[in-house]
C-alpha cells in the first residue's frame, strides 16, 4: 500500500462488459465474501486514506500502519455495514475512530520534522506540497476540529458526509471547520511572528 501504488491504482471493471462497479456493490460483495471485490475497495480508497492517515500523524511509516490498521478494522466490521446506508461516510467514520484509538495507544505527539520531509510525504500522496508552518499548526489542532479538516479537505468528503461519519450536525462540522480556520490562521501568524524575529 506504498502511496506509489495507491496513484498509479485504477478502477477495477464489474463485469466483462467493462461497468466500472459501484463502491457499494463493492462492499456488498464484499461482505457475501468475495476478496476481490475488498482488495477493490482498498485499491480505490488507499491513496485517500493514507494522505488522511499522513496529515494526522506526520510520519510516512507509522501513516503506513495506520492505514493498514484502517484496511483490517474494515475488513473485521464488513458485517456491521448496513448496505441500506451510504458506505463512504460509515467507512471514514470507521477510520477516524481507528486513527483516534491508534494515536491514543501507540504514536507519541507529533515529532518535528524537516521541511524536506514534510515535503516529500505529500507529494508522495500526489498532492502539492503544503507549508511545514500548516502541517505543524494542523498538528496542533485538538482531533475534535483536526478530523473535520482532515475528512472535508484532505479526504474530499462533502460537509454532509463529514457530519455522518463524526455523528454531528451539518452546522455544527461548519462551526468546527470555521474554528479550525481561526485557529489555524493564529498559529500561522504567531509562527510568521517568530520566523521574522
Amino acid at each position: 500500500m506504498h502511496a506509489q501504488a495507491a496513484a498509479e491504482a485504477l478502477p477495477m471493471s464489474g463485469s466483462q462488459d467493462g461497468r466500472v462497479v459501484a463502491a457499494g456493490q463493492l462492499i456488498r460483495q464484499a461482505t457475501g465474501g468475495d476478496l476481490e471485490a475488498f482488495e477493490e475497495v482498498v485499491r480505490r480508497m488507499q491513496r485517500r486514506v493514507y494522505g488522511f492517515a499522513y496529515q494526522h500523524l506526520r510520519d510516512l511509516d507509522e501513516a503506513y500502519d495506520l492505514t493498514q490498521e484502517i484496511f483490517v478494522k474494515l475488513y473485521r466490521n464488513l458485517a456491521r455495514y448496513d448496505a441500506e446506508r451510504p458506505f463512504e461516510p460509515w467507512f471514514w467514520k470507521l477510520a477516524a475512530n481507528t486513527t483516534i484509538n491508534y494515536r491514543r495507544k501507540r504514536v507519541p505527539a507529533p515529532t518535528d520534522q524537516s521541511a524536506d520531509q514534510g515535503a516529500v510525504g505529500t507529494e508522495s500522496l500526489g498532492g502539492p506540497a503544503h507549508d511545514p508552518a500548516l502541517v505543524d499548526a494542523l498538528a496542533q489542532l485538538d482531533p475534535a476540529y483536526r478530523l473535520p479538516v482532515l475528512l472535508h479537505y484532505y479526504a474530499d468528503l462533502p460537509l454532509e458526509q463529514v457530519a455522518l461519519s463524526l455523528n454531528l450536525s451539518v452546522p455544527a462540522i461548519k462551526s468546527r471547520l470555521h474554528r479550525a480556520r481561526a485557529l489555524l490562521r493564529n498559529s500561522l501568524a504567531e509562527s510568521e511572528e517568530a520566523g521574522n524575529q
